[in-house]
């Protein structure tokens, strides 16, 4: 039986969440609420379309919903969704702050809805095998982890989406979160962070470029450095060839330091020391490891219709996608106060 699924935002990431619909077997499209109807009653025009959010999911009762509107209005539309027992992804950041994704998953608790968090790239089969070999001993306990993702976003990006420069929008929210999740996904809680911003290239309210120290519960560290005002061929999306919209450069965007080895992402070489010698005068080699490419939007639609119909556990529910923007906040407030964030009492407020 197919799933009747309506989507809330229609944007760029909106318009990637309908594409996926419309191709999926297992879904039918059955309402979409957006600011700009007439855009989508033009490019959909047998889909309902709604302003309203709210009055969509009153007059289409869909089973199943996607959030992909602004990031201070996650938290609003997820519980309307939730009051009414209906299933939903919410695209990352599940919400904009603590305080809000605390109501939100109160809510999503007393409801009992399936929920996942759209950070797709926990759907990536390049993903999924690093974070076998790393949580499987390939190269040792982590020792330390080095990542860094840098483009130039077209000042498109921007007129299209003015909240991307305002409060709640920003390269941290929209960009790190990912990076934060990925690494928590493959290494891991973080417990701690240090971080300084800039927003010198584009003078936006919200940054455009931030470093951070990541301290994990492992007792490992990272650094990461990114931004959306530099030209670079180190991003995650450019290294898996992910869309069409980043040309493909293959670069590995990370390096993971083991006490045995140490990996390359999303190369997935793995460097080591033959035998049991761990030490600089020996060399070392490396080897290949390999996974096939999955295109991540369709494999976290099909999870999701495991969740609902098969009783799946979920990948990424609320309630840990909370933790992700406990994480990801705690770095915007460790660069405006000049110190060290210590976050591993924050995830208690989630209930």
């Amino acid at each position: 039986m197919t799933i009747r699924i309506a989507v809330i935002g229609a944007g760029l990431i909106g318009a990637k969440h309908i594409a996926t619909i419309l191709a999926h077997p297992d879904f039918v499209l059955c309402g979409i609420a957006d600011v700009v109807t007439d855009a989508a009653k033009a490019k959909y025009p047998d889909v309902p379309a709604f302003v309203d959010a709210v009055a969509m999911l009153d007059q289409v009762k869909p089973e199943a919903v996607i959030i992909a509107s602004p990031n201070a209005l996650h938290a609003a539309q997820g519980i309307e969704c939730a009051r009414r027992g209906i299933h939903f992804i919410v695209e990352k950041p599940v919400t904009d702050t603590i305080e809000s994704v605390v109501q939100l998953c109160a809510a999503v608790r007393e409801s009992g809805v399936k929920t996942l968090v759209g950070h797709h790239r926990r759907h990536h089969a390049q993903v999924q095998k690093c974070r076998e070999l790393l949580q499987g001993g390939a190269i040792g306990p982590i020792v330390g982890i080095s990542g860094i993702w840098a483009t130039r976003k077209p000042e498109a990006y921007f007129e299209a989406g003015r909240w991307r420069s305002q409060k709640g929008g920003g390269v941290i929210l929209i960009n790190l979160i990912h990076e934060v999740d990925f690494m928590r996904f493959c290494c891991g809680e973080i417990v701690a962070v240090s971080a300084v911003t800039s927003n010198a290239q584009r003078g936006f309210e919200v940054e455009d470029t931030a470093a951070c120290i990541l301290e994990f519960a492992s007792g490992a560290v990272g650094t990461f450095l990114l931004s959306d005002s530099g030209v670079s061929p180190w991003t995650m999306e450019q290294g898996i060839g992910e869309v069409a919209d980043f040309p493909f450069t293959g670069q590995n965007d990370y390096r993971f330091v083991g006490a045995k080895g140490s990996l390359e992402f999303p190369e997935l070489k793995q460097w080591f020391q033959v035998g049991d010698v761990r030490n600089w005068n020996h060399p070392v080699v490396a080897k290949a490891n390999h996974s096939l490419r999955r295109e991540p939007y369709h494999a976290q639609l099909s999870h999701f219709r495991d969740v609902i119909r098969n009783g799946a556990t979920p990948i990424q529910p609320v309630e840990d996608g909370a933790r992700t923007l406990i994480a990801s906040l705690a770095v915007s407030e460790a660069a405006a106060a000049g110190r060290r964030i210590d976050i591993r009492d924050r995830a208690a407020s989630l209930g």
